[in-house]
């Protein structure tokens, strides 16, 4: 009883919460709009958008498929500057709270929408420090337990791009 007490009080809460940023249960899930070739999503609350799949993994028409890789910093750094170079679109690594914006806590491992996001690892994610433009020191993001971490950039994580909306 206690639980189910417990349960109601957290979807109340839940419900509370989204409508104070203007979403409905049924509109979180909603917010993710793919593109026309699948290949990147647009988040219609931030206005992002993201490539679909973790860098390593390719879209298929349907999933994201192969294995994802990871990367130390700066080889993420020249991932990114890579995807840019050859897609003339600005793709980067998200700093923080962009790459937190994707995470959901309420879904079970990963932290994810695996609508938006098919077959996403549950794993750690390389962010950005919005200041600091050195290869020693990164956020991380664990779409395992959906916390923020601090690194240092000389182990490897996986890397999942963004960039600004139109």
């Amino acid at each position: 009883m206690r639980t189910l007490k417990l349960i109601t009080r957290y979807t109340s809460t839940l419900a509370i919460l989204l409508a104070a940023v203007g979403m409905t249960p049924t509109h979180a899930a909603d917010r993710f709009t793919p593109s026309a070739d699948g290949q990147e999503v647009t988040d219609t609350t931030t206005g992002l958008i993201w490539r679909r799949c973790t860098e390593g993994m390719e879209w298929n028409g349907s999933a994201c498929k192969m294995k994802p890789l990871k990367f130390k910093l700066a080889a993420a750094k020249e991932r990114a500057a890579e995807a840019a170079k050859t897609s003339n679109k600005a793709w980067r690594i998200p700093n923080k709270d962009e790459l937190m914006s994707i995470v959901e806590k309420t879904k079970s491992i990963p932290k994810i929408d695996l609508t938006a996001f098919p077959n996403s690892p549950s794993a750690v994610f390389w962010a950005l420090r919005p200041d600091a433009d050195d290869n020693l020191n990164a956020w991380l993001v664990n779409f395992n337990t959906g916390r923020v971490l601090g690194n240092s950039g000389q182990n490897k994580f996986m890397l999942r791009l963004v960039r600004s909306g139109p």
